[in-house]
């Protein structure tokens, strides 16, 4: 694997002045940088504005000027990006965009309103159902949200450009799953948490750069002949953002390989492209809001746990590790649901409530991993 690629995304995630400088490059190429939280967010609206899109991870950096704090009951990874806001952080962007989501979002908007200010807010007003009804309206949201991006940008509107995007995103999105299948066969080609880090920094960097890493790291897992470590247990991570790579990297020192996952910049992400044929409002609509359903969306929970299930069945891991950001009260209820779920299948879960902008797993939550583990290392005796 090539170790520049690695350390280039690795330091996109983690570092957050790296990330800025390498952004601020791209302003030249591009009409501006839109930053947008969510899964549910359609990254090719803004591309085909124009606008370079950037998912909003977190600082990270508990090292700057961060005096800025919400009350507690706001969760970790808001705490952070107000703060980190507040600094200035994302001075740099044109636009950042919102999701219709949880109380702790909707909370920073109205701070990013009234507070922050810059760069100018926007919220994308995303259904909680996924009925026939909450389609028709998101389809019309999203038609609105790309007029008003157009009229921002000053780019011309058709429907050739969102579809040309469409199809260089379905590519990518591909080119993930191909990644994801070749770890499932050969675990020693790229650690989880270079893969992590690898998928992360695709939601930062120019889109046609993160293309062609990609289909490089995908020829190059190709060609290696699988290797399997039979010493470290098979984990599977679950949960919301985690962009924390060290403290991924801590849980595989610990004895883990993380051969799969189901985490917001993971297989979330990628699981479902957009259909080119039809309308185009329509298919990114169905793509955006019936893929990997959020704890925020009301959807049927047998069919969740079904669903989930199947996905677990897959890697059928030794046990999963589930990791919150501290007060995510939907991912919580979330947790609750999918530990009933792997009852049935006997798979052991943990549980660890993070710090978003802590950088390392403490004592405690390394004991706690590598109890885990070790749990798993005697269940299979």
């Amino acid at each position: 694997m090539n170790e520049q690629i690695i350390e280039h995304c690795r330091k996109l995630v983690s570092d957050s002045d790296y990330r800025k400088t390498y952004l601020l490059g791209l302003k030249d190429k591009y009409r501006g940088l839109t930053g947008y939280f969510s899964n549910y967010i359609p990254e090719e609206i803004i591309a085909a504005a124009g606008f370079h899109p950037l998912r909003i991870i977190g600082s990270l950096n508990t090292s700057g000027p961060h005096l800025q704090t919400l009350f507690n009951p706001a969760c970790s990874f808001v705490q952070d990006v107000y703060a980190a806001a507040c600094s200035g952080e994302f001075s740099y962007l044109d636009h950042i965009i919102f999701p219709n989501s949880c109380d702790s979002l909707k909370l920073l908007y109205q701070m990013w309103e009234s507070e922050v200010k810059e760069p100018s807010a926007y919220t994308l007003l995303h259904p909680i159902n996924t009925d026939g009804g909450s389609i028709e309206y998101f389809a019309a949201q999203i038609k609105v949200f790309a007029e008003e991006l157009h009229r921002n940008s000053g780019a011309d509107f058709s429907q050739e450009e969102p579809a040309n995007v469409i199809d260089k995103y379905n590519r990518m999105r591909g080119l993930l799953r191909q990644l994801y299948d070749i770890r499932k066969s050969n675990k020693a080609f790229l650690a989880g948490s270079d893969t992590i880090a690898l998928m992360t920094a695709g939601l930062i960097m120019d889109r046609d750069e993160y293309h062609q890493i990609l289909e490089q790291v995908v020829q190059e897992g190709r060609k290696q002949k699988p290797q399997q470590d039979k010493l470290s247990k098979n984990i599977m991570l679950i949960g919301p953002l985690m962009d924390n790579i060290h403290f991924l990297e801590q849980i595989e020192e610990s004895g883990a390989t993380i051969v799969d996952d189901d985490i917001t910049n993971g297989t979330r992400y990628f699981d479902r492209d957009v259909q080119t044929q039809g309308d185009l409002y329509e298919n990114l609509d169905r793509r955006y809001i019936l893929s990997g359903p959020s704890p925020t969306l009301y959807t049927d929970p047998e069919t969740d746990a079904r669903l989930f299930q199947e996905k677990v069945a897959g890697p059928n891991p030794d046990g999963i590790i589930f990791i919150n950001q501290k007060f995510c009260e939907p991912h919580v209820h979330n947790y609750l649901a999918k530990a009933e779920a792997l009852k049935p299948m006997g798979i052991p879960i943990l549980m660890l409530e993070v710090e978003h902008n802590r950088c390392e797993a403490n004592e405690r939550e390394l004991l706690r991993i590598e109890s885990f583990l070790e749990m798993l290392a005697v269940a299979e005796k």
